[in-house]
């Protein structure tokens, strides 16, 4: 177990290619020609935030290899402009996928099998708030709405693709120092700030904050974690009318603590090298060790450190496991040896970008079925074991439902299909609806409404 982090993280990289390749969505037809997903190798962003002139822009240079010939998808949801293939000025097109389940961008030339370069530009129109002081800008991200991971902000693949990703960020007449919190290595030279990401990010595990120096109060600390590591972790607040932020701080670091060791306990080391907490006040989302969140979701925002941004989902219909695990663990484990009804969380058509709702309430039953039925069969620890083992041998690598489900037959000598077709391949909605209570951890909120926590 010991420097396990460490070597999930060297084996991701070894393998990440062969990965996306596994798991790279198929081509289709378009009235433009065929549209093809690529594997992009390196993403390097040069982030632009223009105090002057209140504009702020971005510019990726992408390094891919296409694996078929024909014409390279990406994603932006903001119209690209200077969009440049292998030196030529091409343009792009914006597509809807065969059964009209999701949007993207084709860029207008056809490629040859093998590697090539991408540069686009775009507009960051989302989630950025100029004022005297400087700049207010964060990449937050939801699996609820459509086209809301990276690609909501800059040029991005699909969730299936683990990219090794730069941030070189200027800020252009800033009269203030700005301070940036992420989960990437952070750099300063000349003014310059650059954020390095690992190969085994994907569109949803960047968490990239800014904000004038003195906008929130934080706290900082190391963590022992049972490998040995002293894990940083960094945790900061906004203005709160309850209670001051001192007491606030304090009370989320005990409170860090706490779900950190019932975590590592459960499943083993912390994956991820750092700790970035944001308490918003309500709602969360989750990064690769980080999370914007609210003290009562804390708990199910760093599990998904373990399983979202640990073990990756690699689509849509995948996407509904880690929620479902998560509420599993937030109702207590529950145990149950019988279930009703269905759902479709795993089923959604093909190029589905979206998590299922059910998955936090009829998901969340599921999971408790299954650990009846294996403790039913003299598997006493249930359920958790294989999670620990998923979290040990299979983290830091998008996979399949599918995958999953195979796993849990290796591992228990027994068949799981079965029941995943029966209850997470229905041809509806289950009859689980959401409670105001359940849907508190990721509220689904509007760019304006995010805005007021920048």
């Amino acid at each position: 177990m010991k420097f396990l982090a460490l070597t999930a993280l060297i084996a991701t990289s070894a393998f990440a290619n062969s990965n996306d390749l596994a798991h790279r969505p198929k081509s289709f037809s378009t009235a433009q020609g065929k549209a093809v997903f690529v594997d992009f190798k390196e993403a390097n962003y040069t982030i632009t935030y223009d105090l002057t002139k209140k504009i702020a822009t971005a510019k990726a240079d992408i390094t891919f290899d296409a694996p078929e010939a024909g014409m390279p998808i990406f994603d932006t949801y903001r119209v690209p402009y200077n969009v440049i293939l292998d030196g030529v000025d091409v343009g792009a097109t914006q597509v809807k996928t065969p059964s009209n389940e999701t949007t993207l961008q084709v860029v207008n030339k056809a490629v040859s099998t093998g590697a090539h370069k991408l540069s686009v530009e775009v507009q960051i129109e989302d989630l950025v708030k100029f004022s005297d002081d400087g700049v207010n800008s964060a990449f937050w991200t939801s699996d609820l709405a459509e086209r809301q991971f990276l690609e909501r902000y800059m040029p991005a693949n699909f969730e299936f693709d683990q990219v090794k990703m730069s941030f070189k960020v200027n800020f252009v007449g800033a009269k203030k120092k700005q301070r940036i919190y992420t989960n990437g290595v952070v750099a300063e030279k000349s003014g310059v700030t650059t954020i390095n990401f690992p190969a085994h990010f994907t569109a949803s595990s960047v968490f990239f904050h800014t904000a004038p120096e003195g906008s929130f109060a934080e706290t900082s600390f190391s963590y022992r974690s049972v490998d040995g590591r002293n894990l940083p972790v960094l945790i900061y607040v906004g203005q709160t009318t309850w209670t001051s932020q001192s007491v606030t701080l304090e009370n989320l670091k005990k409170k860090t603590i706490q779900v950190l060791d019932e975590l590592e306990k459960d499943y083993g080391p912390f994956l991820h090298p750092s700790v970035t907490i944001y308490n918003a006040g309500m709602g969360g989302m989750e990064y690769c060790g980080a999370t914007i969140t609210s003290s009562d979701a804390l708990g199910h925002e760093l599990f998904h450190s373990y399983y979202a941004r640990g073990v990756m989902p690699a689509n849509g219909n995948s996407g509904w496991v880690d929620e479902a695990l998560a509420s599993w663990r937030d109702g207590g484990y529950k145990v149950t040896t019988s279930l009703n009804g269905s759902s479709k969380m795993s089923s959604h058509p093909y190029y589905t970008r979206t998590t299922d709702r059910d998955a936090y309430t009829f998901g969340a039953k599921f999971m408790s079925y299954l650990d009846g039925s294996l403790r039913a069969k003299d598997k006493k620890d249930g359920l958790k074991p294989f999670l620990r083992y998923m979290v040990e041998k299979k983290s830091l690598k998008p996979l399949y439902v599918e995958e999953f489900y195979k796993e849990m037959e290796s591992f228990y000598g027994m068949n799981f299909e079965s029941d995943f077709k029966k209850y997470t391949y229905g041809s509806s909605a289950s009859n689980f609806k959401m409670t105001t209570e359940e849907s508190t951890h990721h509220q689904k909120m509007t760019v304006e409404e995010l805005k007021k926590f920048l």
